[in-house]
């Protein structure tokens, strides 16, 4: 395990003009210039009329609402597919629009996006018209499909776009060739916001509101919803994500969100004062992705749609119970993945191959991306879990490094080896893919191969990125707070940690996998600092013969009964076994 301090330049050392020098050289390191990329404001957000073909999407769906025509919308089962629903149907709804429907493929019958399958599905409700969210940019059959049948598409979506494009109404997705729209790294949920606001300032020009007696709809009000689908669908945090982020949650914060959300919450046992990113990505995102991954994704739309508190907190009973039933799935197959992997290293008789490739048949569909992520986490190189699906295929989950871009990694053996890969799509760190039953060992040893003709292996090399040592006088509830305010942190943002040597004072185990700490730093033994580890290896803590440890943390604030206190969080730690001096 190799730990390295981030890059940061110098000499832009001073020109944020913060009072907080230690926070100021984080920022910095992570992209922030000048002081208004700290600006979180709304009013700082782009216009939206610069996204490629959004007066075609606006003038069709303008004609929509016009002619009360019917409307459904397609969306995706994961957390950023639900919150982009949920969002679309309900600003709609507050437009005018009366004949509103979504539908969710269900991702064990149809499989991702809008495929002729799901299309088939939609023609049996008679749409007028069609409006994807988080998905469509590659459904070419699919529309090709509701062409035939007399019914109009709108894409929206920001998923990369294929060299074949499908022939909708209009295609509204910022990572299409030539879209001038700056916010590349929008989630759908994003891209659905977005569009929703030029859509209501051409209904505002057009006396819309005014003319039909409606109220005119306060988007920034639905901004809970957007923080949820951005968090959870991992994009990166720049400043356009951020912005939205931090409002969401400043609205989640202040109890002004959806009665979904404020269940979900409850349930959690969340402290919605404190309420974070973290608590997105970590507590209420698996909540909703287990309905997508066990039954079906519009439980939690309903979850989201809800305005009735008891109902709310009926649905995210039922979404708590199904987490449950993921977590216990999850355990079994992670159970299972581990030996997959000791079977690995054993044919190997060295070390793991740079690209770790699972397969079982009785492994759930659902589960195997979560399974990627663990395993990739554990070993620190791209993985690639499969499940036999239905239809006779298998479907895989990537979860992917720094270094080695999963979707492209995909699509160069698709284009080498045509018949490989049946479909797939993704991102750089999480991708899908399906091939058949009798490829599983081909595309296995093509990735690797792939991998050692493309990447050196240094990219597998273990490491922590931290920002460095952190003076004893900065190691205060004041900073933690500070550090704490400038949220969100989270994916291309990555939340500060620090590193140094401390001495044990005290430990303890707690629940036979947590670590609790009083530690002193070794250049100032006279200060001690509470300390947690979570899921630590207690095995091997239990045979320690060692009284000091260098530590990677993050500071951290411990609320208990509404008293704040400093709690240093450690992320990993190693043992010292002689004294280092500062």
């Amino acid at each position: 395990m190799r730990i390295r301090q981030r890059d940061l330049d110098s000499s832009l050392i001073g020109t944020l003009k913060l009072d907080n020098d230690v926070l100021e050289r984080i920022l910095i390191s992570r992209g922030i210039r000048k002081t208004d990329d700290l600006n979180k404001n709304l009013s700082r957000l782009p216009d939206p009329r610069s996204l490629k073909d959004i007066d075609k999407a606006i003038n069709r769906l303008f004609r929509a609402l016009m002619d009360n025509e019917s409307l459904l919308i397609v969306g995706d089962f994961d957390s950023d597919g639900a919150s982009s629903t949920a969002l679309m149907s309900l600003v709609l709804s507050k437009f005018g629009f009366k004949k509103i429907n979504y539908l969710v493929p269900n991702r064990f019958e149809f499989g991702y996006g809008l495929s002729k399958e799901i299309v088939a599905v939609a023609v049996e409700s008679k749409p007028n018209l069609i409006v994807t969210v988080d998905n469509g940019i590659s459904s070419v059959e699919g529309v090709n499909l509701a062409n035939k049948h007399g019914i109009d598409c709108i894409i929206t979506d920001h998923h990369i776009s294929p060299e074949i494009l499908p022939n909708a109404v209009a295609l509204i997705n910022p990572n299409q060739k030539d879209c001038p729209f700056p916010a590349k790294n929008l989630a759908g949920v994003g891209v659905v916001f977005f569009f929703l606001v030029a859509f209501r300032k051409y209904l505002r020009d057009q006396n819309w509101f005014i003319n039909k007696k409606i109220k005119e709809p306060n988007l920034a009000n639905y901004l809970d919803l957007v923080a949820v689908g951005t968090v959870s669908d991992l994009v990166p945090l720049d400043r356009v994500n951020r912005t939205l982020v931090h409002q969401g949650i400043k609205r989640i914060q202040n109890n002004h969100c959806r009665q979904g959300l404020k269940a979900l919450v409850e349930i959690c046992r969340l402290d919605r004062k404190y309420f974070s990113a973290e608590d997105i990505g970590y507590r209420i995102a698996p909540y909703l992705n287990a309905a997508g991954r066990l039954d079906d994704m519009s439980i939690g739309i309903k979850c989201l749609i809800s305005e009735d508190p008891k109902k709310s907190r009926d649905i995210a009973e039922q979404l708590e119970q199904l987490n449950i039933k993921r977590k216990n799935i999850q355990q079994t197959m992670q159970n299972e993945a581990n030996s997959e992997v000791d079977k690995l290293i054993e044919n190997q008789e060295s070390d793991l191959p740079p690209v770790i490739c699972l397969f079982k048949e009785d492994w759930h569909e659902g589960i195997v991306g979560l399974i990627a992520s663990r395993v990739k986490d554990n070993f620190d190189r791209p993985v690639f879990a499969f499940a036999q699906s239905k239809s006779g295929e298998i479907k895989g989950s990537a979860r992917s490094i720094d270094g080695f871009h999963a979707r492209d990694a995909i699509q160069a053996l698709s284009s080498l080896n045509p018949n490989l890969i049946l479909k797939f799509g993704g991102h750089a760190k999480a991708a899908g893919l399906t091939i058949k039953r009798n490829s599983f060992k081909a595309f296995r040893d093509l990735i690797i191969k792939y991998f050692n003709n493309s990447f050196h292996i240094e990219i597998l090399e273990q490491k922590y990125i931290t920002d460095g040592v952190l003076s004893s006088k900065n190691m205060n509830l004041d900073m933690a707070r500070s550090l704490r305010d400038a949220e969100p942190w989270g994916e291309g943002f990555p939340r500060p940690s620090f590193e140094g040597p401390f001495k044990i004072i005290e430990d303890k185990i707690l629940m036979n996998k947590h670590l609790k700490f009083l530690l002193a730093p070794m250049n100032s033994p006279d200060l001690k600092f509470t300390a947690i580890h979570f899921n630590a290896d207690i095995d091997q803590w239990k045979q320690r013969d060692f009284e000091h440890i260098y530590c990677v943390y993050e500071l951290d604030i411990n609320n208990y009964r509404n008293f704040e206190s400093l709690q240093l969080l450690i992320k990993f730690q190693k043992p010292l076994y002689k004294t280092i001096q500062e």
